[in-house]
């Protein structure tokens, strides 16, 4: 195996087995070891017991054979009794091993009472006391000194008196009641606190740690999913932090109080409440119908533990008690079912640890269902297994926290190099647009020198042509009238009379043609001097210019109103009007003909501009190609046949003049090109 790939899996399987090797240490710590068996006198097994206050109870020598038998642990109620008090007493024989040692009396925890230790008459300590001794927590080993002095070589009696609080829920649910040497019996006893100490402060200190994390990382959130996981998260965290305070004392309630008990029952309500809602957010994404019925069941419950504690008898509690029980253990169980077929889909190493979790929590109630049933006699590993699922809650979403921020930060490094990266090609693109737009002014002015260079030519020698036409056409009649005997000669005169008029309006023509010409020729220059110019007079040439192509593709229909004069340039309105009339018949096909229509139009609007329209009845275009119309190279023509530079030159010669071209087009319908120019104002 690869030394990363071991180097992944190692904290995955340290996470995996951290709940098992937790309750495996508090395991161990309860087990007392071999080696001080010899040194220790247990106190389990049978014991006496009278209900009530007895008066007989410090003698040692005091007949107990009317009392009763009850065996430790084991459950008071269980066993038969239901009277609030009752003394145990046992006889015990003191070994020779513990003689003249300083000794230690240890009990483990007591459910549901308030018990007072005598040894010998002497009282050794009360476990409803703060301070006593070397008294330890709440729910946990307690210990006390024992004076050797009070002890005898023979028989001993040690009685304790108990006070029951909540009938029902009562007994003995620790063997841990041990007599032995000091010296031998403290390291234990320390051992066994200091573990459940530690983890208890630790976790403590890590669920207020998490609080704050999960309240930072909700105000960051904006996804409603993650937000919901990170509540319930929250309320877990929350819950199981407010479980521990009570079990260890940090809250002020009397320990073995009804109030305590209904505290400690509420908080285990909304553990388990919010165990469902973080199990079905972490692995479903979102909350079911079953959820929101959950949601209901842990409300009725909470309410009716604080209706029993303000008016109900006592002994509802433990009833309450014992129902919450059985719907948590269903609660595991579908939990564990979820986190398992979320394990099968997914198998992300968060799940393998959400599993463990929930497979050590089913596992701690299994034992404690055992203990409280007195078959086994083992540490309450169930509250331990909620604390652990609360710890790995918030865990696991600060972990998944933690991983999204490194792949944002991944992303946006990425995304920080893609950007830069973007920036040099768009100044490669913009020097090549710069690049190609200087090569396209000097194309079109070196077009316009050669036009008007061609034009001039042309015009020098259709000047005499056309006066020698015009010649010929005002003597042709003359001849013919002279010529009026010979008819032949009269009808040859007359026909080449017509044919000069005819070749006369030709040449005329072609002159009028080269003015055009040069008229455009002069807008490659882009330096001209802005004039009024007539936008009728405008249109009109430039559909001359093109009139020869698009009588082959459409139906031309002018409608050219008269409008006020602009600013402008004759040549370069004509160069965006003839540019726009070239895309209007290129736009439509020439098998279509009979149908498609060009409409040229000139009109004022209501604000006084003047509009030159171009409209077509072709192919039309899309609208994600509208936006773009306008960009410099952006054609939709076959490679070949356009530069993609005509609208952008049209866009610029517009908005240099202080007017706009808009668009109106639809897929199939056609298209309508609208220049509108501000009125020229003398």
């Amino acid at each position: 195996m690869p030394i990363n790939t071991l180097a992944r899996r190692i904290p995955v399987l340290l996470a995996v087995a951290a709940p098992f090797l937790v309750c495996w240490l508090f395991i161990d710590a309860y087990v007392l070891p071999a080696h001080l068996e010899p040194y220790v006198l247990r106190l389990n097994g049978t014991w006496k017991l009278q209900e009530g206050d007895g008066v007989g109870w410090a003698d040692p020598a005091y007949d107990d054979s009317g009392w009763g038998e009850i065996r430790f642990p084991g459950g008071y109620s269980a066993q038969g009794y239901r009277a609030s008090r009752a003394w145990a007493r046992k006889r015990f024989e003191l070994p020779a091993s513990l003689h003249g040692e300083p000794l230690l009396l240890t009990l483990g925890g007591m459910r549901s009472s308030r018990v007072t230790l005598f040894v010998n008459g002497h009282e050794v300590g009360r476990t409803d006391e703060s301070i006593r001794g070397l008294k330890g927590e709440v729910d946990g080993l307690e210990a006390w000194k024992v004076d050797s002095r009070e002890l005898h070589p023979g028989s001993n009696v040690i009685a304790l008196q108990f006070e029951w609080t909540l009938p029902g829920s009562d007994g003995v649910v620790d063997a841990r009641m041990l007599l032995g040497t000091r010296e031998r019996l403290l390291p234990y006893y320390l051992r066994a606190s200091d573990i459940r100490q530690f983890f208890q402060n630790g976790a403590l200190a890590l669920f207020a740690f998490m609080l704050v994390l999960l309240g930072m990382f909700m105000r960051r959130e904006t996804d409603s999913s993650r937000r919901a996981l990170q509540r319930s998260t929250f309320f877990v965290i929350a819950a199981a932090a407010l479980y521990l305070g009570i079990r260890i004392g940090l809250l002020p309630l009397k320990q073995s109080s009804p109030l305590t008990f209904t505290m400690i029952s509420i908080t285990v309500v909304g553990i388990v409440w919010s165990m469902l809602e973080f199990a079905q957010h972490y692995c479903l994404g979102h909350l079911t119908r079953g959820g929101k019925v959950h949601r209901a069941i842990c409300g009725v419950f909470a309410g009716a533990f604080l209706g029993v504690q303000a008016l109900g008898p006592l002994a509802g509690l433990t009833m309450l008690y014992r129902l919450l029980a059985l719907y948590i253990f269903v609660i595991v169980l579908y939990v564990t079912v979820l986190t398992a077929a979320t394990l099968h889909r997914r198998e992300r190493a968060s799940d393998r640890v959400f599993a463990a979790v929930i497979l050590c929590m089913l596992a701690a109630g299994v034992v404690d269902l055992l203990t409280d049933l007195y078959v086994l006699q083992a540490p309450r590993l169930f509250a331990l297994a909620m604390i652990n699922l609360g710890l790995c809650a918030g865990m696991l979403l600060i972990a998944d926290f933690i991983q999204l921020s490194y792949v944002n930060e991944t992303l946006s490094a990425h995304l920080t190099r893609t950007n830069a990266e973007l920036a040099v090609a768009l100044n490669r693109a913009e020097d090549a647009a710069r690049l190609k737009s200087a090569l396209l002014k000097e194309r079109l002015a070196s077009v316009s020198t050669l036009a008007t260079g061609v034009a001039h030519e042309i015009n020098n020698p259709m000047a005499y042509v056309t006066a020698n036409l015009a010649f010929l056409a005002r003597q042709l009649p003359e001849l013919a009238r002279s010529a009026e005997g010979d008819g032949a000669v009269n009808d040859t005169l007359a026909e080449l009379g017509q044919v000069a008029e005819e070749s006369l309006e030709g040449a005329r023509r072609v002159n009028h043609v080269v003015k055009e010409l040069r008229l455009f020729a002069r807008g490659g220059g882009g330096d001209e001097r802005l004039e009024a110019v007539d936008v009728r007079a405008v249109a009109r040439r430039s559909l001359n210019l093109a009139l020869h192509e698009l009588e082959q593709r459409a139906r031309i229909i002018q409608e050219l109103e008269e409008v006020p004069r602009v600013l402008g340039s004759e040549s370069q309105l004509g160069q965006v009007c003839l540019n726009l009339l070239i895309n209007a018949g290129q736009a439509m096909t020439k098998e279509d003909k009979a149908r498609n229509e060009l409409i040229l139009r000139t009109r004022r609007r209501e604000d006084g501009w003047v509009a030159l329209e171009v409209a077509d009845t072709g192919c039309g275009i899309p609208p994600e190609d509208q936006r773009r119309l306008f960009d410099p190279f952006f054609t939709t023509k076959p490679a070949g046949e356009g530069m993609g530079m005509g609208l952008s030159i049209c866009h610029g010669i517009v908005k240099r003049l202080g007017g706009e071209i808009q668009v109106e087009s639809a897929v199939g319908k056609g298209s309508v090109f609208r220049v509108v120019l501000p009125p020229h104002t003398a």
